[in-house]
C-alpha cells in the first residue's frame, strides 16, 4: 500500500498564505515550490493559471484504475476546482470546501496521454466561491463535469511575508518512481463481469483475489460487502495532504466516490450494466492527517425500477461524521449500451519529439544487463517527469527512446532541454529531434511521413543536442530560442533535402 511508504512532497510553508490566491497557484505552476504530497501521488500539475481559471493535467495511467478498468478521477477534478477557487482569493484568506457535485458522462479509460481538468470560477464573494470543471480524457472526449462550493475563511494566525527571492526548486529524486509512474497489476474485472455478478467480484477483491490499483494508491481496505451495503476504510495519511496539513477534500471526495462505486458494482448482474448518473458530497469537518482510519459505510436501495440510490457516510476514527455522499445509479441492459467505437484515423497537426540515449548499445554492453536495466528505469522516470511537466503525450517508448507529441514546438524544445538536464549525473547523454507536421491520429497513436521525419532528424543530432526542422524554427519565432544552421541533410527514407537547425543551449 502506498500510504505505508514515507511521504513525498511538502505542504506549502506558512508565508504562502500572505500571497493572493492566484499567486499561490502561480508559484506552483512556475516550479517555485516543491510538489505537494497529492501531486507526487498522482503526478498532476497546473498547466494554466489565470484570473478565475486553471487547467490541471494528470497522466492517464494505470495507477488509479478502479474495479472495472476505468480511472477514478475525483482527486484531480477537486484539485482543479480548488485551484480555480483560490484564484478568487485576496491575501490572507483560504477556501474551505463544502459541497462537491460530480456528473460522469462516460468512463475515463487509462491511456498514454493526459487527463485534463479545466476549472473556472462562476461566482464569488467575501463569504463563498463557486467553481465548475470539465474533464477531458487523453482523446479529448468530455468524460465528466463537476462543481465545488467553498467557504472563504481568514487564515489564522496571520502569515509571515514571502521571501524576497524565490528561485525554482530542485525536486528530490528517489530510488523508486513516484506512485503514478509505477507498473501496477490490473485484474481483468471487465471480463469477469460478463459471467459473474458484482457481489461475487467485490468479495474476490475483499479476499485479495482481485487487484484494484486505486486500492493500493489510497490504502483502501474493504471490510464488508453485501447486496445493499459495503464498509471500507483508508488511512488519514500525510500522502493525502495538499495545501494544508489536513487530509484534502481531494482524498475525502475520492473515498466517498469509491464507496459509492462499491455499491454500484455490488448491483451488477451478468447481461446488465450499472451506470452512475451523478453524486453530491458534502464535507462536514476537516480530517487531521494522523494516520488513523477514515471509515465509509454505503447503502443502496431500489428507488424505482432499475434506478437505485446510494448513500455513503464517512467518519473519522473517533466517530465524527466527516462527509456524506448521495448518488443515483441506473441499471440497463448491456446489449443496449454503446460499445467503445473503433477509433478512426484523422489528420492532425502536431509537434513530434524523439529522444534517446547516445551510443546506448555499446554502453549497455559495458555495463551489463542488471546495471543497464537499473539505469534505464531511472532514465525513464526522469524523462517522463519532464514530458509530463510540459504537457507532452507519450506516444511510444522502446528501449531507451521516447516518442512524444506536443501542442507547440516551444513545449517540445523545453521538454527536450529539461530532460537533458534531468539526466545529468546518470553518465549518459541525450539527443533529440523535433518536427511539426500533419500526422494520422488513431486513438493516441500517430503515423505518417511527419513521424519518420522527426525520427530521422533525431538521428542527426549529437550528444546533448536538440535538432529541429526549418518548420519548427519558423514556428518558434518570438519564443526566445536560438538556432544554429546545420545545413541541408538527406533524411533516410524521406524525399528531398531538409535544412536542419540545432537549438542553442
Amino acid at each position: 500500500m502506498i500510504p505505508d511508504e514515507p511521504v513525498r512532497g511538502l505542504t506549502p510553508p506558512p508565508w504562502v498564505g500572505s500571497l493572493s490566491g492566484i499567486e499561490r497557484c502561480r508559484v506552483y505552476s512556475r516550479g517555485l515550490l516543491p510538489a505537494t504530497p497529492m501531486a507526487r501521488l498522482f503526478g498532476y500539475r497546473l498547466t494554466h493559471v489565470a484570473a478565475g481559471t486553471v487547467t490541471l493535467a494528470m497522466p492517464a495511467n494505470d495507477a488509479n484504475i478502479a474495479g472495472i478498468g476505468q480511472m477514478e478521477i475525483s482527486a484531480p477534478m477537486v484539485a482543479a476546482l480548488e485551484g480555480a477557487c483560490n484564484t478568487a482569493l485576496p491575501a490572507g484568506f483560504d477556501v474551505l470546501p463544502l459541497r462537491l457535485g460530480f456528473d460522469p458522462f462516460r468512463p475515463a479509460w487509462p491511456g498514454r496521454g493526459n487527463l485534463l481538468c479545466r476549472a473556472r470560477v462562476v461566482s464569488s464573494s467575501n463569504l463563498f466561491v463557486n467553481a465548475v470543471v470539465q474533464v477531458e480524457d487523453s482523446d479529448g472526449r468530455h468524460v465528466a463535469q463537476g462543481s465545488l462550493h467553498c467557504a472563504v475563511v481568514p487564515i489564522s494566525p496571520p502569515c509571515p511575508p514571502p521571501p524576497d527571492n524565490m528561485p525554482p526548486v530542485q525536486e528530490p529524486v528517489y530510488d523508486t518512481p513516484d506512485p503514478y509512474l509505477r507498473k501496477v497489476a490490473v485484474s481483468p474485472v471487465l471480463e469477469l463481469m460478463e459471467r459473474e455478478d458484482g457481489l461475487e467480484i467485490m468479495r474476490q477483491f475483499k479476499d485479495g483475489r482481485i487487484r484494484m490499483p486505486v486500492a493500493s494508491l489510497y490504502g483502501i481496505s474493504l471490510h464488508d460487502i453485501e447486496a445493499n451495503r459495503a464498509s471500507l476504510s483508508m488511512p488519514a495519511s500525510g500522502w493525502f495532504c495538499s495545501f494544508g496539513r489536513q487530509v484534502s477534500a481531494q482524498a475525502i471526495g475520492a473515498l466517498a466516490n469509491i464507496a459509492i462505486f462499491s455499491g454500484v458494482v455490488s448491483l451488477h448482474r451478468p447481461g446488465s450494466t450499472t451506470v452512475m448518473l451523478g453524486s453530491a458530497t458534502t464535507f462536514l469537518r476537516q480530517v487531521p492527517a494522523d494516520g488513523q482510519r477514515v471509515h465509509a459505510e454505503v447503502t443502496t436501495c431500489e428507488a424505482a425500477p432499475n434506478v437505485y440510490l446510494a448513500e455513503a457516510t464517512l467518519r473519522t476514527a473517533a466517530g465524527g461524521m466527516a462527509a456524506r455522499s448521495v448518488a443515483s445509479i441506473m441499471r440497463i441492459d448491456a446489449s443496449k449500451r454503446e460499445r467503445r467505437p473503433r477509433a478512426e484515423a484523422r489528420r492532425v497537426l502536431a509537434t513530434l519529439l524523439f529522444v534517446d540515449i547516445v551510443d546506448s548499445t555499446s554502453l549497455a554492453g559495458r555495463m551489463g544487463d542488471v546495471a543497464w536495466r537499473n539505469l534505464l528505469d531511472e532514465f525513464r522516470q526522469r524523462v517522463r517527469r519532464e514530458i509530463s511537466r510540459f504537457n507532452g503525450t507519450e506516444v511510444d517508448t522502446a528501449g531507451d527512446g521516447f516518442f512524444v507529441r506536443f501542442d507547440s514546438p516551444a513545449y517540445a524544445i523545453e521538454a527536450a532541454r529539461a530532460a537533458g538536464n534531468a539526466i545529468e549525473g546518470l553518465g549518459v547523454k541525450l539527443r533529440a529531434g523535433v518536427h511539426t507536421g500533419e500526422c494520422e491520429l488513431v486513438g493516441t497513436r500517430l503515423a505518417g511521413l511527419a513521424v519518420h521525419i522527426a525520427a530521422r532528424i533525431m538521428a542527426t543530432a549529437g550528444a546533448g543536442e536538440t535538432m529541429v526542422s526549418s518548420t519548427v524554427r519558423e514556428l518558434s519565432g518570438g519564443s526566445g530560442f536560438g538556432f544554429a544552421d546545420r545545413g541541408e541533410h538527406e533524411l533516410k527514407g524521406v524525399p528531398g533535402k531538409w535544412r536542419l537547425y540545432a537549438v542553442i543551449p
